[in-house]
Parts: structure tokens; C-alpha cells; sequence
């Protein structure tokens, strides 16, 4: 019995310390196993946040020739390019009864938003005239506004927040910072910033976004640049060209139309895509619907600056489908501003007095855009082409409010000045894009009511060639033939040369159509 027992106890102190190691063991393999699966879960959840996001970014930046079905599905990514379907598979989520699905719509709290970039953007510049020429091209004599410059002065650098103030030699015009994020599965939301060489910093935009309202309609509200016409809701990094155009520049002020306010927009189920919006803003522009300072309008008798919002606004935007390698845009615009007022400065023969009439009424703008795109299918751009054009048309309705000459106050004024631009860029080589643009300001230049002059116009030719050595980085070349109308009878002709380049640091979303 003794060996027995003592084989029993032996087998027992072994098997113990094996049983008590194992479990210990399985403990471990349970918890790593644990922490396994928790990390795998945190993973797949953090690239599907990715994937959906990428879907996203490709809806918005798909080009042309994408299905029509894709964009129909949400009504609340504008797409000018595609034109939704509608078949009763395409019909927007957010008109049936079930409600939107928000799982890929990411947070503001994820490590992946806000998107923040910084864009560089500086020249070179010189013209014919010791760099006034850039000021002059943004002066160009309209009768509105007064019908001369003051020629002692347009050689002076603009060093506010001006796009177009160049003096000969090296520019920087700004760094841009932009955030962009989508906040929740309600709202998107962006802001944008412009740092300008000296320092000052500026608010260009700062707005919210609807992401889940139905039957295709979206609320945009803040600070942004207008959707009126095509051009005006670009930044300049996104010109095709160094300057804005003429009109643009001597009808809307360096800035366009650019203001406080909301929007609303509306995308209907339409077998072609149409975009129709209205806009209410503040008003307090530049040049259209200007009002003067508080000194000058109880110096002159004008009323004060009314209460906004005095500029309203209507756009619509038609996209027919052309198939998959090429793309067409028609817009139609108009803008009404219902406070203008501006003062007039003349002198008569031997004397130096400088007389000054003040005039107040409203304003009104008609714009009409065409943009058509052609994809060349070739590596990085080659043969690809773009062809776009404006025309703008500015019709200031105005009453002599306060003149050194009592008999003429109360008379009205009608102030009619319009221009147009058209440019084409072609791909002449992979990352090689070359540019020529045509714009001119005054195909009608007048004034009519108790006195009628006519103006002539001003235009200019300018070519390109840009360099896109990346996503991130471009180079521009462009040359500039400017025939300037100063003043009655008194043009400026001068040649002008930028070389230009941009550079975009962080994550950038797509620019739009």
C-alpha cells in the first residue's frame, strides 16, 4: 500500500502545478484574444469610415462620363456634370419613407477631420507702366463710379485685401487656409482664410451646410462667395489664369460677390440636371450695391445704410448629358441690390473747385455662363479641353440726391455698362496646359435719364502656358495684351508678363464643376 500511495502523491504534486500553469495559460490566450478582436473591430471600423468617405470624394470628383444612377441617390451632392435619372430605382433616398443612412458620414471627432490645407500663391509681375498696369486693368472707365481716375495715384500698390494689387517684380498674394469637415450627419461646414504678405488676415468664407434635408433641397448659411454666374464662387487658386477677368473685376470689385447671408438651393428629379437656388444676403459689396460711410452720407443728405438683407439673388444651372467624354454647363443669373449709392466728382474749365453729386437708387445684374468640357483620355490632361464664357450686365438705377447745382437734384440717372470673357485651355501635353482668353468691358458703356454720353469699352488678350508638376504643385506663365479705356478719348496700351506659382500643403477637396 505504501508504494501505492506514494505514486499517488507523487502524480498529484505534478499534475497540480501543470493544471494551475494551464489555466493560467488559457486565461492569457482568452485575453489576447480579447484585446484581438477589440483592436480588429476599432480597424475595420476605421477603414470603412475611409471607404465611405472615399466613395464620397469619387461621387463628387467622378468625371462626366459616370453613371447618372449614382448621382441620383443623393440629392444633396450637387453635380453639375451627370444628370439623374428617373427611373424608379434612381428616386433620392430622401423622398422615400425610409430614413437617410448616416453610418459612413464621419464626425467631427475622428482623427480624420477637419480637412486643413494651406495654399501658396505668388508671381512674378512687370508691365509697361513702372506697375501701375494692374490697378489700371481693375479701373477700367465705366459711368459708373465716376467717368476718370485720378492718374497721380493708380501707380500706388493696393495693399489691402486685393487679389489684383501687383507691383513690378515679386508678389505674394496670399496663403489660403482652408478647414473643411463634415460635422455630424446633419451639417457640413468649411472656412477659409486668406493671409495676405503683410500679415493681416481675412475672413473670405465661413459657412454651414445641409446634408439630410429632402427632395433634393440643401441650406447653405454664413459668410461665402455667391453662386451667381460661374466664376465668382472661385477662389483664385482655382482661376485658370493668374487675374480675374474685366467684367468681373470692374462690375463685382476684386472679390465678387462675397457676403453674409443664405442660400438655398433645390435639385429636382428632372430627366436633365437642373439646379435652381435663391439667395439672401446682406449687401454690403464693393462695388455693386455700394453704400458710403456714415460721415459721407450725413455729409452728402443720403439716407443711411438700410438693414439687410438688401441683396437678393436667383440662379439656375442646367446640365444635359453629352456621355462619357464630354460635359456641358448653361447657367442664367440676376442679383438685385435694393440700396446703391455713390458720389461723382467734376471740374469746369478755369476752375479748380472739385464739385461732387450724390446719387442713390438700387441696382441690378443679369449674367448668363457656358462652360463645356472635353476629356481627352490622355495620360495627365493631354488632350483635354475647356471652353467657358460670361457676359454680365449691370443696370444702376440712380437719383441725383445732393449737387453744387440745385437744378439737377432730383433727376435720375440710368448707369448701363456690360462685358463678357471667353477663354479655352487645351492640353498640349501630359501636365502641359495652354490658355488664351478674350475679355472686354463695355459693349454698351452709357448713361441715359436727363443726360445721355456713351463710353467706349476696354479689352485685353492674354495667353498662358501652366505647368502642373503634381496635385500639389503648378507653375504658371502668361502674357497679357491690355488696351485700357482711363478716361473719354484717353486709352493706355501696355503689355503685361506674370509668372505665377501655386502650391497646396495638406488635404484639399475637389474643386467643383
Amino acid at each position: 500500500m505504501r508504494p501505492s500511495i506514494l505514486t499517488a502523491g507523487l502524480a498529484t504534486a505534478l499534475i497540480a502545478p501543470a493544471a494551475a500553469v494551464q489555466a493560467s495559460s488559457e486565461a492569457e490566450i482568452a485575453q489576447l484574444r480579447s484585446m484581438l478582436e477589440q483592436m480588429r473591430s476599432q480597424y475595420e471600423r476605421r477603414i470603412q469610415d475611409l471607404e465611405d468617405r472615399l466613395a464620397r470624394a469619387e461621387r463628387q470628383s467622378r468625371p462626366p462620363s459616370a453613371s447618372a444612377a449614382s448621382a441620383a441617390t443623393d440629392p444633396a451632392i450637387s453635380q453639375p456634370m451627370r444628370a439623374p435619372s428617373v427611373s424608379t430605382s434612381s428616386i433620392p433616398a430622401s423622398t422615400t419613407s425610409h430614413p437617410p443612412d448616416f453610418r459612413g458620414a464621419l464626425s467631427s471627432g475622428t482623427a480624420f477631420n477637419p480637412q486643413i490645407s494651406v495654399i501658396l500663391n505668388g508671381n512674378y509681375y512687370n508691365d509697361g507702366r513702372r506697375g501701375s498696369g494692374a490697378a489700371l486693368v481693375g479701373q477700367a472707365l465705366q459711368p459708373s463710379g465716376g467717368l476718370a481716375h485720378d492718374q497721380d495715384h493708380v501707380h500706388e500698390a493696393d495693399h489691402g485685401h486685393s487679389h489684383g494689387g501687383l507691383n513690378n517684380g515679386f508678389n505674394f498674394s496670399e496663403a489660403e487656409l482652408s478647414f473643411s469637415a463634415t460635422v455630424d450627419p446633419y451639417f457640413d461646414a468649411a472656412a477659409y482664410l486668406a493671409v495676405m504678405d503683410e500679415g493681416d488676415v481675412h475672413l473670405e468664407e465661413a459657412w454651414l451646410q445641409t446634408r439630410a434635408l429632402p427632395h433634393g433641397l440643401r441650406v447653405k448659411a454664413g459668410k461665402f462667395l455667391s453662386d451667381f454666374g460661374y466664376a465668382n464662387k472661385q477662389h483664385p487658386h482655382a482661376w485658370d489664369f493668374v487675374d480675374q477677368n474685366l467684367p468681373y473685376l470692374n462690375l463685382l470689385g476684386d472679390h465678387g460677390l462675397q457676403d453674409t447671408g443664405v442660400q438655398l438651393t433645390w435639385l429636382p428629379r428632372l430627366p436633365v440636371y437642373t439646379l435652381l437656388g435663391v439667395e439672401a444676403l446682406q449687401g454690403d459689396q464693393e462695388r455693386f450695391g455700394a453704400t458710403l460711410s456714415n460721415e459721407d452720407q450725413e455729409r452728402l443728405g443720403l439716407d443711411a445704410t438700410k438693414n439687410g438683407p438688401r441683396l437678393w439673388t436667383l440662379f439656375a444651372k442646367v446640365a444635359p448629358d453629352l456621355g462619357q467624354d464630354q460635359a456641358l454647363q448653361v447657367g442664367v443669373s440676376y442679383a438685385h441690390n435694393t440700396q446703391h449709392q455713390e458720389v461723382q466728382t467734376h471740374t469746369h474749365a478755369d476752375e479748380d473747385e472739385i464739385h461732387e453729386n450724390a446719387l442713390a437708387g438700387e441696382a441690378d445684374l443679369w449674367g448668363l455662363d457656358l462652360v463645356y468640357k472635353y476629356d481627352g483620355s490622355g495620360p495627365h490632361g493631354q488632350g483635354d479641353f475647356k471652353f467657358q464664357t460670361e457676359y454680365l450686365r449691370s443696370v444702376k438705377d440712380l437719383d441725383i440726391v445732393s449737387s453744387p447745382h440745385p437744378e439737377i437734384i432730383g433727376s435720375r440717372r440710368t448707369f448701363t455698362t456690360d462685358g463678357f470673357y471667353a477663354q479655352a485651355l487645351y492640353g498640349i501635353a501630359p501636365r502641359w496646359t495652354a490658355g488664351v482668353r478674350y475679355d472686354m468691358l463695355g459693349l454698351t458703356n452709357e448713361v441715359g435719364g436727363g443726360e445721355h454720353a456713351d463710353y467706349g469699352s476696354s479689352d485685353r488678350w492674354s495667353l498662358n502656358l501652366t505647368w502642373k508638376l503634381s496635385e500639389f504643385s503648378q507653375l504658371r506663365a502668361q502674357y497679357a495684351r491690355n488696351d485700357i479705356l482711363v478716361a473719354a478719348n484717353e486709352r493706355e496700351r501696355f503689355d503685361a508678363f506674370y509668372l505665377q506659382f501655386l502650391m497646396s500643403l495638406g488635404s484639399h477637396g475637389a474643386h467643383a464643376f
